[in-house]
């Protein structure tokens, strides 16, 4: 694909953004997920992926398409890896996903969620992802009017085909780095800012460390912000015409900050503190770093 094709983030069918309008199609699906506070969506490429405690319980692509892994039902057959359990078993666990993948297909979305929800239970108590959960978490309570931030987008990843690839080569690599920044989000005073979580000083330093994920910043999305800015303006008015997002929320800056987000890990904040900022001052240039509270992953500034 050539860069100036790149779409990026979004939904870039019309077919598709036209069933998610349509009453007989997907719109009820999009009321469903906006009446339970449980559930939180992501748009990616041409498709969006549902969220319930961190774990994809959806990924639709069009009004017949949606996908739920079905490894997530193995935990039916208490823990067995999936390569030892027998046939029969999974064509039983195979009927049951397919089971649900129907009442999906034919409408019955709040049903479809919560049975969805109720395999992922079971599977994330024999199978804990904290990280996800987290994740979770922090898209759930940084919805408009909950902190000074409004998330538009999770793990955006810079690719390889866009105009603001990339160009950071770490020391001792021949590649080009991909960063991931783990939040795109809005602030009050219309600011799109991208924000890189740390958790625990382990995190400060070393590979993906502050220096590098700010070099990787500058020269990404830093040294050619327009398409970047174009992509999430876009992003974050369908995710407002789906409902998904307060309509009040707008991008009013011209260009992006690169912001840090820190999580302590432990209950000695001061030494976190002097540890975090020891990797701080040595950066040549300072951006702006909100302190999580503990106990919480609303981004406020105070």
């Amino acid at each position: 694909m050539k860069r100036e094709e790149y779409l990026g983030r979004g939904i870039h069918s019309d077919k598709f953004l036209l069933a998610l309008t349509d009453r007989k199609k997907l719109n009820p699906m999009l009321e469903a997920i906006n009446k339970d506070s449980d559930l939180d969506v992501q748009i990616r490429n041409n498709y969006l992926n549902i969220y319930y405690d961190g774990g994809n319980i959806a990924k639709v692509s069009s009004a017949n398409s949606v996908v739920f892994d079905k490894n997530y039902f193995y935990t039916d057959t208490k823990n067995i890896p999936a390569k030892n359990i027998s046939k029969e078993v999974k064509e039983i666990l195979t009927r049951k996903r397919n089971e649900l993948i129907s009442k999906f297909k034919a409408g019955n979305f709040k049903e479809y969620f919560e049975e969805a929800k109720g395999v992922m239970k079971i599977w994330f108590k024999a199978n804990p992802k904290p990280e996800r959960k987290e994740q979770h978490q922090l898209s759930i309570e940084n919805r408009y009017g909950k902190s000074d931030y409004t998330i538009i987008d999770l793990e955006y990843q810079v690719s390889t085909e866009s105009k603001f690839y990339c160009t950071y080569v770490p020391p001792g690599k021949s590649e080009p780095k991909k960063p991931r920044f783990d939040i795109i989000a809005v602030n009050k005073v219309g600011t799109l800012c991208v924000i890189e979580l740390k958790k625990g000083t382990g995190a400060l330093g070393n590979t993906s460390g502050l220096k590098e994920h700010l070099d990787c910043y500058n020269l990404s999305i830093g040294r050619k912000p327009e398409p970047f800015m174009a992509e999430m303006k876009k992003l974050l008015k369908q995710k407002q015409d789906f409902g998904l997002i307060d309509k009040r929320v707008k991008i009013l800056a011209s260009k992006p900050e690169f912001m840090f987000a820190y999580s302590y890990a432990t209950n000695d904040k001061e030494k976190e503190d002097r540890t975090f900022e020891n990797y701080y001052k040595e950066l040549q240039k300072k951006p702006h770093v909100i302190k999580l509270k503990k106990d919480s992953w609303a981004l406020k500034d105070k």
